[in-house]
């Protein structure tokens, strides 16, 4: 008995010491977007993404100024659902800039250590023209020099945190 569990504890602590084996989930670009590591070569701010998104979305990047090749000054990630039908959340990137206004009647939330605010819709709850449910609203925050806006109106406040929270 006393030999069995020392090979148990063996076993265990070996498995303790192999570093697990993670692979990068593979994200689903769609209308010929650039890519997230084009992004990361082309603005003079840290870029930083979701790793909490769920399979069946996709993502098209805008870049702004549009004619811009090289020196892109913000962009923008548009989750879609699988069906590229609907925009589920939009989350727009620059660099920190000091006349960001971000407290405007918000709710105060943690992103990451940092601070952020969170602004439901006025027409939260409500259904919109296309008799859909109108949900989430406007996040802010900035994180490790980069102004991140987040907006939804298809994705719940505590979806949009959960996303948010995952960005790194």
């Amino acid at each position: 008995m006393k030999l069995i569990f020392i090979r148990l504890l063996v076993v265990f602590i070996l498995f303790q010491n192999i570093p697990l084996i993670v692979q990068a989930k593979e994200i689903k670009y769609n209308h010929d977007s650039i890519t997230i590591s084009e992004i990361k070569r082309k603005v003079d701010f840290k870029v930083v993404v979701p790793q909490n998104i769920p399979n069946d979305w996709t993502l098209e990047i805008k870049t702004y100024p549009w004619d811009e090749k090289d020196k892109i000054t913000n962009f923008s990630l548009h989750y879609m659902d699988s069906d590229d039908k609907y925009m589920l959340i939009h989350i727009g990137q620059s660099k920190e800039s000091s006349n960001k206004e971000m407290n405007i009647n918000a709710e105060q939330v943690d992103i990451n250590g940092n601070k952020g605010f969170f602004v439901k819709w006025g027409n939260s709850g409500e259904l919109d023209k296309k008799g859909e449910l109108v949900t989430g609203g406007l996040l802010r925050w900035i994180q490790e020099g980069t102004y991140v806006e987040m907006e939804s109106s298809r994705v719940s406040r505590n979806k949009m945190l959960e996303v948010a929270r995952s960005m790194k």
